[in-house]
């Protein structure tokens, strides 16, 4: 029924798609294959998706996690309110197959391949790319359903400026944001800080199994700092160094499952410095030659009811050279990668590391006017498990038309994502004999821009992912619970994405935004004869999901709407139980002013608009209505 209602609205021209870069602004190429190879969605054998500046400041939420609720095909779990743990998943796999990159560095842990959106500010981000597919060919490990790279924001955008901001909201919610930066000749810096707290004692609906009754969540409090700096160094016109340093230190209750008991008393402390260190240089016209370093440190302590003390720290090393060739009909770049990544937790064994030597090479080739490929490669040595991991891709994209924007596109290729720490390092439990997991993808889209009324793109995309060696938990001959690689699994996934824009004058703009995405991803590995889970829905993963928005511009006055449908999600492997649907529609309204060359805005954001009583994890029960508002001033 939502497909026929999303369909009546497409034909009817009420509705259009998510705004990412838009039919119209394909002139500003995106940098969407990790500084590797330029292109736009329009010319690309995958779809990509930018999710700008103005699109992310206007999103209602502070982290990582509510911008990217911005992205077709993207899936957000949550295990609670602000502050809870929330991870990423497309395509039909999980969280430990999407990899997510900072500036082009991995922030998946090799502790559980994973990412914690709610860790990362969105204070200092500037963009976000997103792949809908894999690409271990260009990235390597966990590269398996997507990619989403941040981009953090660009240093000595102005001479001098400074940019501070309080918000309030509600369940005692509070926050500060400071920003300084000076540009000299040849110089430039950055300097940013984030401070917000919250009770995040939030109502929520409850049924005990008689009634239905309003509770608060207790033991929910959370509080963050992050600071950032960014230098950036021209030493002369071809070259530049550049380098940024990130730490954050988050404090958070963890209340666990709502049972109707007590909650639990839980609380993590992370503390993450990461630090990117790159040096450019522009040989010729023709020639570019890139390096860069990246060190993280990142430590979590794990405490409950006196019962449970556990920490880890995971360090990680990175380092690529990057060697590009670019001409009018070719664009080459080849590189070395090494990683290094270890772990001291009192949860796994010691003397934990891993040296992960990569060598690539990506290309586009224009072959005509109208027709390009991109065949991509890779080699990977994982050291910790003696296993060599080759990976290829091979994309096409075909304009068939002089003068219309239709291009047709299709990529296929092979993607891995090596096992974690966890896996085969748990003590007592983990396996080290374990391979890595491994997926072959082929995707096969047509995007259309077109001018009628306003500007307008449309794009459907069509993903197909066999999955195999899936890491899976489950028991051994002596009755313990160990990882093996017995699973296997199918994603079938439709995507289509309409996108438009109306400037009606230079102070009245419209953007209106639709996406519609249908996952089916079936278990199709059985344990045993006649194994219930066999062939059925993998649980968490929603078959569909929409999400449409809308912008009004209006002088100095703006409105933003946030409407997004996640569909049934079962929660066990046999599909006999599932999670209702969840619509939730998001608001906010702001204005902007000026007073002494200072750009003010004030802005009022409403959450769940409609109060829906909603899970999106079975156990952890979703904030209802709640309220923020931000004063933000910019010199």
């Amino acid at each position: 029924m939502l497909l026929c209602f999303l369909l009546s609205g497409i034909s009817s021209g009420k509705l259009h798609a998510q705004i990412t870069d838009s039919a119209y602004y394909k002139t500003d190429e995106i940098n969407v294959i990790s500084k590797k190879i330029i292109i736009n969605k329009y010319e690309s054998p995958v779809k990509i998706q930018l999710l700008n500046k103005e699109m992310i400041n206007n999103k209602n939420g502070n982290t990582l996690s509510d911008a990217l609720q911005l992205g077709s095909g993207v899936f957000i779990k949550t295990y609670g309110g602000n502050g809870a743990l929330s991870t990423v998943s497309m395509n039909g796999l999980g969280a430990e197959h999407t990899l997510v990159l900072l500036n082009g560095f991995r922030l998946n842990s090799a502790q559980n391949n994973q990412v914690d959106l709610n860790t990362v500010s969105k204070d200092n981000i500037e963009s976000i790319e997103i792949m809908n597919n894999g690409a271990s060919s260009i990235y390597g490990s966990e590269a398996l359903g997507g990619v989403i790279n941040v981009i953090t924001k660009n240093i000595g955008d102005r001479d001098m400026g400074f940019t501070v901001s309080g918000q309030m909201g509600s369940y005692d919610q509070r926050k500060i944001f400071l920003k300084a930066d000076k540009r000299f000749s040849n110089f430039s810096i950055s300097l940013d800080y984030t401070s917000e707290s919250s009770l995040n004692n939030y109502e929520y609906y409850f049924n005990n199994g008689l009634n239905t009754i309003l509770k608060e969540r207790a033991n929910s409090t959370f509080s963050l700092r992050n600071f950032s700096a960014g230098i950036n160094y021209a030493i002369n016109d071809n070259s530049s160094v550049k380098y940024y340093t990130n730490y954050s230190d988050q404090s958070r209750e963890n209340p666990g499952l709502e049972t109707g008991n007590e909650p639990a008393y839980n609380l993590q402390t992370d503390k993450n410095w990461n630090n990117i260190l790159s040096y450019s240089n522009v040989l010729s016209d023709k020639f570019t030659f890139k390096t860069e370093f990246n060190f993280q440190n990142f430590l979590s302590n794990y405490n409950g009811n006196n019962l449970i003390n556990s920490y880890y720290k995971n360090i990680f090393i990175s380092g690529q050279s990057l060697f590009s060739y670019n001409i009018n009909t070719a664009e080459i770049t080849g590189g070395v990668e090494l990683d290094y990544a270890t772990l001291g937790s009192n949860e796994t064994e010691s003397g934990i590391n891993r040296l992960q030597p990569g060598v690539f090479a990506v290309s586009r080739i224009d072959i005509t006017d109208y027709l390009k490929i991109f065949p991509s490669a890779r080699y990977d040595y994982i050291s910790d498990i003696d296993k060599n991991v080759f990976s290829g891709n091979f994309g096409i994209n075909i304009k068939p038309f002089r003068k219309s924007d239709l291009n047709i596109k299709a990529s296929a290729g092979n993607n891995f994502a090596a096992p974690t720490f966890n896996e085969l390092y748990w003590k007592d439990l983990g396996n080290k004999d374990l391979l890595p997991e491994t997926s072959v993808n082929f995707e096969t889209g047509i995007i259309y821009g077109f001018s009628l009324y306003s500007e307008n793109s449309v794009e459907f995309t069509y993903s197909h992912i066999n999955a195999e060696n899936k890491i899976v938990w489950s028991p051994a001959s002596n009755g313990q619970w160990t990882p093996q690689n017995i699973g296997l699994s199918e994603s079938n996934v439709f995507m289509f994405d309409i996108n438009s824009k109306k400037v009606i004058s230079d102070n009245i703009s419209v953007m209106l935004g639709l996406s519609y995405t249908y996952t089916q991803a079936l278990k199709t590995s059985s344990e045993y004869e006649n194994d219930p889970t066999y062939n059925k829905q993998i649980f968490y993963i929603p078959e569909e999901m929409a999400k449409l928005n809308f912008s009004l511009n209006y002088y100095k006055s703006g409105l933003n709407l946030f409407y997004t449908f996640t569909g049934s999600r079962y929660t066990n492997f046999e599909n006999t139980e599932s999670l209702s649907p969840v619509d939730l529609l998001e608001a906010n309204v702001f204005q902007n002013f000026s007073v002494y060359n200072i750009n003010s805005q004030i802005k009022f954001e409403v959450n769940n608009l409609l109060n829906s009583d909603y899970q999106l994890i079975s156990g952890y029960p979703m904030p209802l209505r709640n309220y923020n508002v931000t004063l933000s001033l910019n010199y």
